[in-house]
């Protein structure tokens, strides 16, 4: 009987030890889990590496154009300042596509899938992409749908119903929750006077509702079907280890001050196309400026102060390929400035020293108050007469 309790025992506690090392390994396992989701664990990661990381990412839409990118966007971001810059391209631009020709650049996706067009976008813009990411627009919708939808503001109504049937969107005005099929049916909307331009905007506003929410979720049992979704409809040359890192590097980026960028072109009709046309060194110059210029948003008023005619208009026109906002442009107090001179309002740390290499010979005055939201004001002396 002895024996039989003393290995009854001995059963009891192999088992116990048995739970408590499963339990243990579960434990680790979840651990590490989520160590490896928030990057606390030193994972490696090349994300971190670059000067400037920039991504490409390509929106398709089966419904309007099979096998053309729909929506094509580069996210710039410096890794140590987390200065970000998010450029859009709409699809009619007119470029040179390699073997192909001018043409419209969302046609490179069609020719050649994402290595055609991260070629494409490279020779346009002038800027290396590191990394990109493809999703179809309809497969959006279940990601959407796992985010428990998107928070969106409908700024009009919208109602349309294509000619074939395929397409039908009905939406009302005013804040709301969108699922992936309402979402669907605001980025595809483009029947009012904003056109292809509108759309851009709004599915600009629907990017950034989503990465809202992915950064903010609650529901954390959700996260993993969420990051399956993203594998499983996102084509991204992005490895786990990079994905995660790319997470942590977003929420420490303030979504409020990345500059949001559209590039421009005129419209044109060339042999009976529509077009977007562009002057491709002017746009490569205009990124450049916008990558550099680590104070762009801030609000200028330029001021003629030498009498040349159209000089203040200029002189703001190049501000305004620099990243800043002009607010106003007008006569100084007089006309005898011999040189031109900069009031300075905003307390940007080495803002000054950014102007000087910009603006050459100038004049700096420091104020402490801003002048009615005015963060720097250029009064164009006659050293700067073209």
């Amino acid at each position: 009987m002895a024996r039989a309790a003393r290995h009854i025992e001995v059963k009891k506690k192999s088992r116990k030890r048995t739970i408590q090392v499963l339990s243990f390994l579960f434990l680790l396992i979840i651990c590490f889990v989520f160590l490896y989701f928030f990057n606390i664990f030193p994972f490696h990661s090349d994300i971190l590496a670059h000067d400037r990381l920039n991504i490409l990412a390509v929106g398709t839409d089966s419904v309007e154009a099979i096998g053309r990118a729909d929506t094509i966007l580069i996210l710039s971001v410096d890794p140590k300042t987390k200065d970000s810059i998010l450029f859009s391209i709409p699809r009619d631009i007119r470029v040179k596509i390699p073997g192909r020709g001018m043409d419209k650049i969302n046609h490179a996706f069609a020719y050649g899938g994402i290595d055609l067009l991260e070629k494409t976008v490279q020779d346009f813009i002038g800027i290396t992409i590191h990394y990109y990411g493809v999703v179809d627009f309809e497969s959006f919708r279940y990601i959407i749908d796992g985010l428990d939808g998107v928070n969106i503001y409908v700024e009009k109504d919208m109602h349309y119903i294509d000619r074939a049937g395929s397409l039908k969107i009905n939406l009302e005005k005013g804040q709301q929750i969108l699922n992936g099929e309402k979402a669907l049916e605001y980025v595809r909307f483009r029947s009012d006077a904003m056109g292809d331009l509108g759309r851009i905007q709004r599915q600009q506003k629907l990017i950034s509702a989503v990465i809202d929410k992915v950064l903010n979720f609650e529901n954390m049992a959700k996260i993993p079907s969420i990051i399956n979704s993203l594998t499983e409809y996102i084509k991204t040359n992005i490895n786990p280890n990079e994905i995660i890192a790319l997470v942590k590097l977003m929420k420490d980026v303030d979504r409020s001050k990345i500059w949001v960028e559209t590039i421009q072109g005129d419209p044109q009709y060339i042999n009976g196309i529509s077009y977007l046309v562009v002057d491709e060194q002017d746009i490569k110059k205009h990124v450049q400026n916008l990558i550099e210029n680590k104070y762009r948003g801030l609000n200028i008023e330029v001021l003629n102060g030498n009498r040349a005619p159209g000089i203040a208009h200029k002189v703001a026109h190049k501000m305004k390929d620099l990243g800043f906002n002009v607010v106003n442009i007008d006569n100084a107090d007089h006309f005898d400035y011999q040189k031109t001179v900069l009031i300075i309002y905003s307390k940007e740390e080495r803002l000054e020293e950014y102007l000087t290499k910009i603006l050459n010979d100038i004049d700096i005055i420091h104020k402490s108050q801003l002048n009615n939201g005015i963060d720097m004001t250029v009064i164009v002396g006659k050293n700067m007469v073209y």
